[in-house]
């Protein structure tokens, strides 16, 4: 079967199953089915093992021909040494995919690379493509399908994720849950015995629910192929990399770990570079760039304004910007004149513009579309009014207060509560209208619980808890300007 076909009935299966199905709630072929039914997969779920029974108050059938349909996705847990066994089963039951769940093969011992062999030969002489094996399992939002060990819930979005470890890219999911950051697709894409990152590249690059691609990689199996595909793919929909194993401790675990070949850093960069691939340096940039890219519009250059409640943020931000390669533009004085007519005398006349502590957010709303539709600038950065309507989050909750003065409190926070929410529609307002990317930094709480606090709308927004993450964003973002600029996009 081509890859293509492989993969698409990989995250569109209509049909799918769980070999090595079981009651025991501390074994895999438990967890996982228990994961796919609980997030509400909108296809047919079979449950196999030879013992048959119930499990889940499901019928358990004692193999997959017995089913009676043909299956799209077959599930594996079963040890490592019995997997090529089921291959025939799975050839009678006209399975497109598999996804072998099972540790103990390339990434082990000689003798697990001897089983990975066996089990590769037995798949592609019955037409059956595979996933892993040594891996967790992926995720497709069309489907609500989340047939992944841990039981993370991921949030329907348009990053397409493919990792070379489950566990960071489950917790990525998971971590992106509670950002308010949401996922078309995620495969685990283990020890690549079969499919690979150029695969799952070159579905994500047709998918049309995925507007960025976000990879962790250890290794390549074939690097040229995949820089010459990341190049054109990256013209179309940007590519974000995590590249582990940059260092000799670094590269020893991954040898351990996915049985891939780290291979030079320099080369990488390189690679990163030509094929203009997006790097993060550092997990938290994974999820901030991909979020920002799937969000945001691209600037047309690096001329940034920055607009702040208070001083401090603003100097913060500065030296950030300056030091990140943006340019932080002096304000026109047609810029001044209008931003005087909103602000007290004593403001900074500068930028950054410096708010001075005002409090009516109509007042910040109008500075931002001054600075958002003046020609001077190409993007702007918003500190401390997004999601201003947290600064009084915790104030009602004191019930030891005279009911007086909890009265004022729950107005103030209802006032700033809508008052933030019209900010962060006008934010949207004026990304769409002028196509300059406003990067907002918030309040200093939890990011999904100022959201809730705030009633804003985080499926558009991308909202940062500090300047330097703001800073690195915006930086990001030009760069990817100027790399579709140079090659005329």
């Amino acid at each position: 079967m081509e890859s293509n076909d492989a993969v698409r009935a990989l995250f569109n299966p209509r049909r799918m199953a769980v070999v090595g199905a079981s009651a025991n709630p501390a074994k895999w072929g438990h967890i996982v089915p228990s994961n796919i039914l609980r997030n509400g997969y909108r296809g047919d779920l079979y449950l196999v093992n030879p013992r048959g029974g119930t499990i889940h108050g499901r019928t358990v059938h004692r193999s997959l021909a017995e089913i009676g349909e043909p299956i799209d996705l077959a599930m594996i847990t079963i040890p490592a040494e019995e997997v090529a066994k089921v291959m025939d089963d799975c050839a009678r039951a006209r399975v497109k995919a598999a996804i072998v769940i099972s540790g103990g093969f390339s990434e082990s011992s000689p003798e697990g690379r001897g089983l990975e062999q066996e089990l590769v030969e037995a798949a592609r002489s019955r037409g059956i493509r595979l996933v892993g094996p040594n891996t967790m399992g992926i995720y497709s939002a069309s489907l609500s399908l989340s047939a992944l060990m841990p039981p993370v819930r991921p949030r329907p979005g348009h990053i397409a994720f493919a990792a070379q470890s489950g566990n960071l890219g489950t917790q990525m999911l998971g971590w992106g849950s509670y950002r308010g950051i949401g996922f078309s697709r995620f495969v685990c894409v283990g020890n690549e015995c079969d499919l690979e990152f150029a695969d799952y590249l070159q579905y994500f690059a047709a998918d049309e629910g995925t507007r960025v691609i976000l990879l962790y990689v250890e290794g390549f199996k074939r690097p040229r192929y995949v820089l010459e595909l990341a190049g054109e793919i990256s013209l179309r929909k940007p590519v974000v990399i995590y590249k582990a194993g940059r260092t000799e401790a670094g590269r020893r675990a991954v040898a351990s770990h996915s049985a891939a070949m780290a291979g030079s850093q320099e080369i990488y960069r390189g690679m990163v570079r030509q094929a203009g691939m997006v790097q993060a340096e550092t997990t938290e940039e994974m999820l901030d760039f991909s979020e920002a890219l799937a969000k945001l519009p691209v600037p047309r250059g690096r001329r940034v304004a920055i607009l702040s409640w208070g001083g401090g943020w603003g100097v913060v931000e500065a030296d950030l910007c300056e030091r990140s390669g943006l340019e932080v533009a002096s304000l026109p004085p047609e810029v001044k004149e209008e931003l005087s007519s909103v602000l007290p005398p004593y403001w900074s006349k500068g930028n950054p513009v410096d708010m001075v502590g005002i409090v009516n957010l109509e007042d910040h709303g109008r500075c931002l579309e001054i600075l958002a539709s003046h020609p001077s600038f190409d993007l702007v950065i918003s500190l401390g009014t997004i999601n201003a309507a947290a600064a009084f989050g915790m104030a009602e909750r004191d019930e030891e207060s005279p009911e007086e003065e909890r009265e004022i409190l729950r107005a103030q926070r209802t006032y700033v509560r809508e008052g933030s929410n019209r900010f962060a529609r006008k934010v949207l307002e004026m990304m769409r209208e002028h196509g300059k990317p406003i990067v907002t930094v918030g309040m200093p709480q939890k990011e999904m619980e100022a959201a809730d606090i705030a009633d804003l709308p985080r499926d558009e927004l991308c909202i940062y808890t500090n300047p330097e993450r703001a800073a690195r964003v915006a930086a990001m973002l030009a760069a990817r300007g100027e790399y579709l600029r140079s090659r005329g996009c």
